[in-house]
């Protein structure tokens, strides 16, 4: 997958937001430790990060299903995602029938 786009650095705020939303997202227990982050070692790693968005505005993707692979992988898998208890098997299972990709019909 290719993604195209228009890059904007962020400004000093957006990219101090940006970094609590990450912290609480992957580290919530360091929100609540300013012994281990403190606020002035915070401000000191945000010098050092350069925060950015991309505003995609087109996007190049291959699907990519294993219809490279042998007919009879292929009906494995497929049949084994058609099998599964899990929704996303099930929906990805579909799609490769409705797309006719990697159900092993060479």
């Amino acid at each position: 997958m290719h993604c195209y786009g228009v890059l904007k650095l962020l400004s000093d705020k957006e990219n101090e937001w940006a970094m609590k939303q990450l912290v609480a997202k992957y580290e919530p227990s360091l929100l609540d430790a300013p012994e281990t982050m403190p606020s002035d070692y915070q401000a000191k790693l945000r010098q050092s990060v350069v925060g950015f968005k991309i505003v995609v505005d087109d996007i190049h993707a291959k699907e990519k299903l294993g219809q490279h692979r042998k007919s009879d992988d292929q009906t494995g898998v497929f049949a084994a995602l058609s099998d599964s208890t899990h929704l996303n098997d099930i929906a990805l299972s579909a799609y490769m029938e409705k797309r006719n990709l990697g159900i092993g019909n060479k």
